[in-house]
């Protein structure tokens, strides 16, 4: 297990802690709604869904926190304005943990910043996320909106290598503070398979060791573009499962306090899974911090024996 001299900061999002060293709070999943392809989603545009299964697979969600004792973050994404504000509303109603908001459509975050402003739900709303590409109509609403908390996204086209990303996540924070954000989520980016996959671990080491900020990753974004896995005889579901599980395992044993997992269809595999590594890191870190004369605190995750 790894052990950090850099005292690590810990911040509490909407009820969730998340940061801190290796094993001392329980890693958070963040599980996607309302994606593209997703079965519940009817028209992504009009924001048009299934709300019976949505709320099935939050349930889900809820119940494998308790049972794992690992938190879970929501993440919502939106087309267009509208389908924003609808699932963010419908959600905000359905569901009363912290929750970020994504879209590829500038107007649709804009709608989303200001709809949680306006509807007090700032406390628990993580925006995602900053990062040096924002313009600054954006910046400007988020500025002067109530919202505090953000994924803070370390990634250039020029970031390629550790120095590189390094700079970028200093830079993109030195913008977050001037936005008013007090809690981050330091996300170094994952890259496809064979485009730099691998180095956003590295990175997180990095950032735990000299910032001691909260990490974030999203690894599935790795095996959902590798085309290894698409090939006859392994596009299949329990194959791309297992990439999806083993990518997110990855990031969990280099030091990622919460990692977005992608769609919630995969919510039981995820927990389950993450929930094997944690009782393996309990044991390495108790034992380490023996080793070390370390007092602090562990995540005593269930084991079911």
């Amino acid at each position: 297990m790894f052990v950090f001299k850099r005292e690590q900061q810990v911040f509490d999002f909407g009820g969730v802690t998340i940061g801190g060293h290796p094993g001392e709070n329980p890693t958070v999943l963040v599980g996607g709604l309302f994606f593209k392809g997703q079965p519940i989603m009817e028209n992504t545009r009009e924001g048009i869904f299934d709300k019976t299964i949505a709320k099935q697979w939050i349930d889900t969600g809820l119940s494998m926190v308790e049972k794992t004792g690992h938190p879970l973050v929501i993440q919502a994404y939106g087309r267009t304005p509208i389908a924003m504000e609808k699932h963010l509303s419908w959600l905000a109603d359905n569901f009363e943990g912290p929750f970020m908001f994504e879209s590829t459509n500038a107007n649709a975050r804009i709608r989303a910043i200001e709809y949680c402003d306006e509807s007090g739900l700032s406390d628990r709303t993580i925006y995602n996320s900053i990062n040096l590409s924002m313009k600054d109509d954006e910046k400007d609403i988020l500025k002067n909106s109530s919202l505090n908390m953000a994924v803070v996204l370390g990634w250039s086209p020029r970031a390629t290598t550790l120095p590189d990303r390094m700079e970028t996540i200093k830079d993109v924070l030195t913008l977050s503070e001037s936005l008013g954000i007090e809690k981050v989520l330091v996300d170094p980016a994952t890259m496809p398979v064979g485009a730099g996959y691998g180095l956003e671990f590295r990175t997180t080491l990095a950032i735990k060791s000299e910032l001691g900020l909260p990490t974030c990753l999203g690894p599935h974004n790795a095996p959902s573009a590798w085309r290894f896995i698409r090939q006859p005889g392994l596009d299949n579901d329990s194959t791309q499962v297992a990439t999806l599980v083993a990518s997110t395992v990855a990031a969990q044993l280099f030091a990622t306090d919460s990692v977005m997992y992608g769609s919630m269809t995969h919510t039981k595999e995820v927990f389950a899974s993450v929930a094997l590594i944690a009782n393996a890191m309990a044991s390495a870190v108790a034992e380490a911090n023996r080793a070390l004369d370390i007092d602090r605190p562990i995540f005593d995750p269930p084991t079911y024996e």
